[in-house]
C-alpha cells in the first residue's frame, strides 16, 4: 500500500464511521469477534442496497478491505483510477458482456496477491443488489475466488471466509435502522478442496447461503407478502431485538403455522389502516419537548439534507442507487455545511465558543430528529399503543 493509501484510507474508514452513526438512527452489530485477526479473509454479503453496503461493511470491519465490483462502472479511465485508488477492483458479469469475462483473470490473479500479503477482499456473493428483505441466489464468484486460494499452496488453509448478513428497516431516506451481522467463518476443512471443483462450489455455496440465511430477513412471496413487508419495516424499526421477532415469525409463516399468519394479518392491516409507523408512548411534555427538538433538527439540518436529497434523486431517478449516492453526498455535504456555519458564527460574534456551541446543537439535533420524530407520532396515535402493544406481544 502506498504512502497516500496508509494515511487517507483509515481516515476515510474512521469519517465514513461517524457518517453512519448520523445517518442511520440506530446500528445493530453483531459477531464482531468473528472478524479474524489476521490471515487473508474473504468478507461475503448478501446486497441490499448498492454501495451503500460496502461503506457500512467498511465502517466497522476492523481490518484494511479490498472491494471486487461491476465492471462496467470502470468504463471512464478518470473513474476506473479513482476506484482503484479506494482499492476497488472490477468483476464482470455475463450482462456486462462475455468478452469481457477474460478479464476477471487479472481481477483473480491480484485477488490472489492480495491474499498472500493477508489482505482482506469483500464480495457480494449474489451479483446484484436489490431493495428487498431477500437472499438471491448466490453466484459462483465467491466460491471460485475461496476454491482458487485454496488451491495455492502459498495461501491454503489460511485463508478463511467471513459471511456478512445485512437488514435495513426500509430503502430510499435516511435514518432507518440497519442489522449487521458477522458470521462465523468457512474454513477450507468444511469444503473438502480435494473433490471435484463443480461439487466443491455447490459446497461451498450451499454453507455461505446457509449461514447468511441464519440473519438475513428473507420475505416469504408465496403469501402475505405485502403484510411482510409491513411488519418487516415495523420489527425493525421499533423493537430491540426486531430482526429476531421477524425471524422467528416468517419461519413460522414458511412452515405454514395458521395462527401466524392470522397475527400477521391482524397487525399488519391495523397498522396500515391507522398509519402507524412508530411503537411509541409519549406524555404531553415529552410531545412539547420533540416538537421543539424537532422543528429545531429541522432548521439547522435542513439546507445540507434537503440538498443531498435533490441531488441524490435527480442523479439516480430513485433507483437502488438513492440510498448510497444520498449518505456520499451527505459525507461530504455535511462537513463543509458546519464549516460554513462555524466561520459564519465567528465572524458576527468573534466567537470560538459559539461557534462551538451551534456545531454541538446541530449535530445534536440531527442524531435526535428521528427520536424526537417517532414521539410525535407516539403521542398523536397515543390511542393506538395499547393495541398496537397487544399485537405485537403475540410475536414476542
Amino acid at each position: 500500500m502506498n504512502t497516500a493509501k496508509k494515511i487517507l484510507h483509515p481516515v476515510m474508514r474512521a469519517w465514513i464511521r461517524v457518517t453512519c452513526y448520523f445517518f442511520f438512527d440506530e446500528i445493530h452489530i453483531t459477531g464482531q469477534e468473528n472478524i479474524p485477526n489476521d490471515g487473508p479473509v474473504i468478507v461475503a454479503s448478501n446486497h441490499p442496497d448498492s454501495f451503500l453496503d460496502a461503506l457500512l461493511i467498511t465502517a466497522f470491519y476492523k481490518r484494511s478491505l479490498h472491494y471486487l465490483a461491476r465492471g462496467d462502472v470502470f468504463s471512464s479511465p478518470f473513474v476506473s483510477k479513482i476506484l482503484r485508488f479506494l482499492n476497488i477492483v472490477p468483476i464482470f458479469r455475463r450482462e456486462e458482456g462475455t468478452e469481457n469475462l477474460s478479464k476477471n483473470d487479472a481481477t483473480f490473479s491480484f485477488c490472489l496477491e492480495t491474499f498472500k500479503e493477508d489482505g482482506s477482499i469483500l464480495i457480494f456473493s449474489e451479483g446484484g443488489s436489490t431493495n428487498e428483505w431477500n437472499l438471491r441466489t448466490l453466484r459462483k464468484g465467491t466460491a471460485r475466488l475461496a476454491y482458487s486460494a485454496w488451491k495455492d499452496n502459498t495461501i491454503a488453509e489460511k485463508l478463511t471466509v467471513l459471511p456478512v448478513s445485512i437488514n435495513y428497516s426500509s430503502w430510499l431516506s435516511a435514518k432507518n435502522t440497519v442489522y449487521l451481522s458477522f458470521q462465523p467463518i468457512i474454513e477450507s476443512k468444511q469444503i473438502n478442496t480435494t473433490i471435484e471443483q463443480p461439487v466443491a462450489l455447490k459446497r461451498f455455496n450451499d454453507i455461505l447461503k446457509e449461514k447468511l440465511a441464519e440473519n438475513c430477513v428473507i420475505i416469504d412471496k408465496s403469501a402475505e407478502q405485502e403484510n411482510q413487508k409491513i411488519l418487516s419495516a415495523f420489527f425493525l424499526k421499533n423493537l430491540i431485538n426486531g430482526r429476531e421477532v421477524l425471524l422467528r415469525m416468517l419461519e413460522s409463516l414458511k412452515k405454514g403455522d395458521a395462527q401466524t399468519k392470522n397475527n400477521v394479518v391482524e397487525l399488519a392491516t391495523y397498522l396500515k389502516e391507522n398509519k402507524i409507523s412508530y411503537l411509541k408512548r409519549s406524555s404531553f411534555a415529552t410531545f412539547l419537548l420533540c416538537g421543539i427538538l424537532y422543528n429545531l433538527a429541522f432548521v439547522f439540518n435542513c439546507v445540507p439534507y434537503l440538498l443531498s436529497r435533490r441531488v441524490s434523486k435527480v442523479a439516480t431517478n430513485m433507483d437502488e442507487f438513492y440510498d448510497s449516492v444520498l449518505f456520499c453526498v451527505l459525507l461530504f455535504l455535511y462537513p463543509i455545511y458546519l464549516a460554513i456555519l462555524f466561520i459564519v458564527m465567528y465572524f458576527i460574534f468573534h466567537s470560538f465558543l459559539l461557534g462551538a456551541m451551534l456545531i454541538a446543537l446541530t449535530l445534536l439535533t440531527a442524531k435526535l430528529g428521528e427520536w424526537a420524530k417517532g414521539n410525535i407520532q407516539g403521542y398523536l396515535k397515543r390511542a393506538h399503543y395499547d393495541k398496537v402493544k397487544v399485537l405485537t406481544e403475540k410475536f414476542l
